[in-house]
């Protein structure tokens, strides 16, 4: 984990790890070793070992007669000691005597053994690298490209093996070279797997292997199984002991010191310890199972769980100057930047906003809660609103009457849902387990939660109509093949509805990969299968000889007849037609519905959601899963050529995007030249919808390798094999364009590359460096929520509550949009459960207070503007929260930056008297020079009788001026104050006063 210092002066005080996610502290250490973040440190500029590193440079250049120009940028880049990439292949000129560089070899203790598998396959694998090594620096070479010779940077072969022979070593290998044997006596399970596999059909996974076990206890053998993570142990341990075996789980790591007599052959033994695959040692007898007897080759990532990511609000440290932002009372205005003013003494930081004809508003920090990004669904700017007329107040209105609209149909289907009574599907038996355990990776939180829900929806009295949300890849499909197999076991019929053909071939895929050996036949229709497999497909299905059916709107044809549909699967409804949809909602009426979807759907939504739509999200990525590795480069045909060989050397496929139809079929031939063994199409809108198709198919099939194409590669797909992308005129792309693109790969456990080329990187545009520098940076799985909101723009997010609302959106923002439809939701629940009728509910203003002193965070306390933004933000959130929330947030602060300052600290004392004065209905807060000044809205629960016995009964001091109420309805209660700590305490007294005056 990450480190934080806490320093004293000069002096560090502590050393804690923190979480990076929630920056909160894991645990004090005692010491910790910081490594150079390179292996080139610069000399000082001026110094005279940069003159030195200079002259090294100067010879170099002139030794290799390296081109002018490029040796010209990179002396000035090494003159100004700027690093670059590529620069640690310039190792020598930096450090040239031989005893400053040194290899892998140099670092191992001398009594350090080494272990050759393969070594036959090892010593071609070196050859080749080496081949590839001196090819690359001869390109370069004549191209007079910078370069060193390879001599200078990497260890030659027989200097390699002079080093190993230095070392003990140990090499593994079924061939032998060598007298000094030690034969190992072990045999593999491939029969007992194709048993199993042979079997699975008929008698399951878990009987043949009981079969085998029992062989080998009867024989005396130990008998060991070794799991993939403690929840496997613990379904394969209840699975057998149904077949009447004696179980023990062992603990982790397996003792082996006592072996053989510490082991009863009459005990099946399980553990936590994965192995990739199983074997039987002939002496000492014992067996090793591993899971790939039973599942086949499995994949044995990270077992670490992650802490599953809560969908995330907009953040302050995605505004920026001249964002578009929306004021709850006050509308569309144009953020200026946070400013610090002295007003009567008193310091304080307000939130700087400009409307129309200049009109300004300062608004202090403690009210940030009232404001939000605007977020439309267009790229447009919106038309900002003007202080002072009631244009804002009237949208607003207008937004909340379609709003109050939407919330009684939401909630008109909720109810529809609850009265309708669904089909009770039996427990998961033994096959939905064994499926269960067949599945290659650990799943994530989200993904199991998600999976919990579904079986519990499918299990229980009432219909299911759940709709799951993750990005691509993040594992929703896995969830629907639990849904659909639970229904298959009970023997009812499965439809699985998708937008397009390719993502049609891609589920079939998939859906054939996982059932493979389960009684379960999985077909697709669409316009590749001929007229005659169609009909003989429409007659399997309503004869039940088709358990699972994948098809565009092709099933919603009037030949598609079911024996018994018990599922129907949507993935991506909002991009099916309004015609389709009308069908759609037919079946729904009659069958179990599980709705995937791809599109971001931000917290406020999901909180709309709740319990009127059943909602799963999967936020985090799988654990295999890693960020892709983003370079900007200038256009350069060996980098492609490099790029594209790379991937294809591991097996791989590429996407190479370039937007401009008329140039792609000579950018095609050039990439050809490039990589002649590579099969390379073309793909772009202006082909038919079934050419463009065929084509996708064949690169989801892994018949072409590179696939040039414009910017419409299908955001649905999920292509793992496919691990770089290269685009060609980065600079000419929208943020959110190039997100989407480089989102297309990255889908396995492979790490994924994406190469931004860009004509020159000295003649780009400020806007186009910040843009590939924010991609760059923005490098986190999952990719931030600003990012996905764009994508949410791109595919439409105005129709996932099944109405269009896009123009009343696109008014006020999307944000309070949301906001406004969760409270509508949440008050319409709540009046129904309470019998009242209802009517639009009545929008309070926030509380405002003054109490003349300075409550903000100093910039010395928090230094960075952006985390200041995020702190200010989630403070002013504190009115409406619970006190745990509260008091997590003031130690986050106090852990984060250290203790909390004065100004801070009434910071939070002022957003935790919101509460208090909005439930005595308190519009306003102000102290005058020595008294509480309170004003009421009309919805004050106050007691105007107990209010007037209150005024009434006076002050005990005689001395102390009286409280009054003013004609304007005003409240005045006398207050003597000479401290910040006196002011919040004689503020809370009062407050517990009126209180008590409540009806």
């Amino acid at each position: 984990s990450p480190l934080r210092l806490d320093f004293f002066g000069d002096t560090i005080e502590s050393l804690r790890g923190f979480n990076p996610i929630s920056q909160r502290s894991i645990a004090d250490i005692d010491e910790a070793i910081i490594l150079p973040a390179s292996e080139i440190c610069y000399p000082a500029i001026a110094g005279k070992e940069m003159q030195l590193l200079l002259k090294n440079f100067d010879k170099a250049a002139t030794q290799y007669a390296w081109d002018k120009d490029e040796s010209f940028k990179l002396r000035e880049q090494i003159a100004a000691g700027q690093r670059f990439a590529g620069m640690e292949f310039f190792l020598p000129i930096f450090y040239p005597l031989k005893d400053q560089t040194s290899s892998l070899y140099d670092f191992l203790p001398t009594d350090t053994c080494l272990i050759h598998f393969a070594p036959e396959m090892e010593e071609q694998a070196r050859d080749m690298v080496q081949e590839r090594i001196i090819t690359n620096f001869e390109e370069a070479e004549s191209t007079a490209t910078p370069a060193l010779d390879p001599k200078q940077i990497f260890l030659p072969p027989a200097e390699t093996k002079k080093r190993m022979a230095s070392f003990a070593q140990i090499a593994c290998t079924a061939f032998t070279k060598t007298k000094q044997i030690h034969p190992l006596s072990s045999t593999n399970h491939q029969v007992l797997k194709q048993d199993i596999s042979l079997q699975r059909k008929e008698r399951g996974m878990i009987p043949p292997l009981s079969d085998q076990i029992r062989i080998w206890q009867d024989l005396g053998d130990p008998v060991i199984l070794c799991c993939r993570s403690p929840r496997q142990t613990t379904t394969l341990a209840e699975l057998l002991e149904k077949h009447q075996h004696q179980i023990e789980i062992l603990e982790n790591p397996i003792n082996l010191s006592n072996f053989p007599q510490s082991f009863n052959s009459d005990i099946l033994y399980l553990c936590d310890q994965p192995l990739s695959k199983g074997f039987s040692l002939a002496s000492p007898a014992i067996h090793f199972l591993s899971e790939s007897e039973l599942f086949g080759e499995m994949r044995i990532g990270n077992r670490k769980r992650t802490k599953e990511k809560p969908g995330e609000p907009i953040r302050f440290s995605e505004l920026h100057d001249g964002d578009i932002v929306v004021h709850r009372d006050h509308g569309l205005g144009r953020y200026l930047g946070i400013v610090t003013l002295t007003l009567q003494e008193v310091v304080n930081d307000y939130m700087l906003l400009e409307y129309r004809d200049g009109d300004k508003l300062y608004l202090p920090v403690d009210r940030l809660n009232l404001i939000s990004r605007y977020e439309g669904l267009s790229d447009r700017e919106p038309r900002i609103d003007k202080l002072g007329t009631g244009s804002w107040r009237a949208a607003k209105a207008k937004v909340k009457e379609e709003v109050w609209k939407v919330a009684e149909e939401l909630l008109e289907i909720y109810a529809r849902r609850e009265l309708r009574e669904g089909r009770r599907f039996s427990a998961p038996g033994e096959l939905y387990h064994e499926l269960e355990e067949s599945f290659p990776y650990d799943e994530t939180i989200g993904q199991d939660k998600a999976i919990t829900d579904v079986i519990q929806d499918l299990t229980s009295d009432k219909p299911m109509d759940r709709l799951v949300c993750g990005d691509v890849g993040y594992g929703k499909t896995e969830v629907a093949i639990r849904a659909a197999f639970k229904v298959v076991e009970d023997g009812l019929q499965v439809a699985i509805l998708v937008p397009t053909t390719v993502l049609a071939e891609q589920h079939l895929k998939t859906f054939r990969e996982r059932m493979q050996g389960f009684p379960v036949t999985v077909e697709c229709i669409n316009r590749f299968r001929s007229p005659a497999q169609q009909k003989q497909i429409v007659s399997d299905l309503s004869s039940g000889n088709i358990d699972i059916i994948i098809g565009t709107h092709r099933l919603l044809s009037k030949d598609i007849k079911y024996r018994e549909l018990g599922l129907l699967i949507i993935d991506e409804e909002h991009r099916f037609g309004v015609s389709h949809k009308e069908k759609i909602k037919k079946i729904k009426a009659e069958v179990d519905i599980l709705t995937l979807t791809a599109t971001p759907i931000p917290r406020t939504l999901q909180m709309s959601l709740l319990s009127i739509r059943d909602l799963s999200v999967i936020s985090s990525p799988p654990e295999h899963r890693r960020p892709v590795k983003t370079f900007v480069a200038r256009y350069d045909e060996l980098v492609i050529k490099e790029a594209i060989l790379k991937e294809m050397r591991r097996s791989g496929q590429v996407f190479f995007v370039h937007n401009r139809v008329k140039s792609i079929y000579k950018m095609a031939s050039t990439v050809q030249e490039l990589a002649p063994e590579a099969r390379v199409a073309v793909a772009h809108g202006q082909m038919s919808g079934k050419e463009l198709e065929g084509i996708m198919v064949r690169f989801v099939n892994r018949e072409i390798d590179v696939l040039i194409s414009t910017t419409i590669i299908e955001s649905g797909l999920d292509i793992p094999s496919a691990n770089t992308i290269i685009i060609n005129r980065a600079d000419a792309l929208g943020l959110a364009g190039i997100y989407q693109l480089r989102g297309r790969v990255g889908r396995s456990s492979a790490q994924a590359f994406a190469y931004l080329l860009v004509p020159s990187l000295d003649s780009l545009s400020k806007d186009s460096k910040d843009r590939l520098r924010a991609l760059m940076e923005c490098n986190e799985l999952g990719g931030g929520f600003k990012l996905a909101m764009s994508d949410l723009q791109i595919r439409g997010g105005g129709n996932l509550l099944g109405v269009s609302q896009s123009g009343h959106i696109a008014a006020i923002g999307y944000d309070l949009y949301l906001d406004l439809l969760q409270k509508t939701v949440a008050d319409m629940k709540a009046r129904a459960a309470a019998g009242i009728g209802e009517t639009v509910p009545i929008d309070l203003p926030e509380t405002e207070i003054n109490l003349q002193i300075s409550a903000y965070i100093p910039e010395y306390y928090i230094p960075d503007i952006n985390q200041r933004y995020v702190a200010y933000r989630r403070i002013s959130a504190l009115s409406t929260a619970t006190p745990e929330i509260y008091d997590d947030l003031l130690d986050e602060l106090a852990d984060r930056y250290g203790t909390l300052p004065e100004e801070t600290d009434n910071l939070f004392k002022i957003v935790a008297l919101k509460k208090e004065l909005a439930q005595l209905g308190i519009s306003k807060l102000e102290k005058g020079k020595d008294a509480f000044v309170f004003s009421f809205t009309d919805h004050t629960p106050l007691d105007p009788a107990l209010l007037l016995g209150y005024l009434q009964k006076g002050s005990k001091k005689r001395k102390a001026a009286p409280k009054r109420l003013t004609p304007d309805g005003r409240l005045i209660i006398p207050a003597r104050i000479d401290s910040p700590e006196r002011l919040f305490t004689v503020l809370q007294k009062t407050l517990v006063e009126l209180s008590s005056l409540t009806q």
